[in-house]
């Protein structure tokens, strides 16, 4: 069997992809970025996973809880109490 050339007209699964050039900035929050590589002209390329199993993302990469829990809260909005008032410390020198 003849395997499809990836320089064919016709879309398969197998040469569907999406390259394009974006500044890296435009990830962020998407994808870590390296320190080099941020405010940078890059380019990305999607290509489609041949299974299921990379799917889930891992645990190792789920980021900060606060990046994966921040904006979560659908209960009453909340609110800071008054602190009251707290003791005068003496200055550093």
């Amino acid at each position: 069997m003849a395997k499809p050339s990836l320089k064919s007209k016709k879309p398969s699964s197998q040469a569907v992809f999406v390259r394009q050039t974006i500044q890296s900035n435009l990830l962020e929050g998407i994808v870590e970025i390296p320190s080099n590589l941020k405010n940078r002209l890059v380019e990305v390329i999607l290509l489609p996973l041949a299974s299921e199993k990379y799917s889930h993302h891992s645990n190792k990469r789920a980021g900060s809880p606060l990046k994966r829990f921040a904006g979560a809260w659908v209960g009453e909005q909340l609110v800071r109490e008054d602190q009251g008032n707290y003791e005068v410390r003496e200055e550093l020198i």
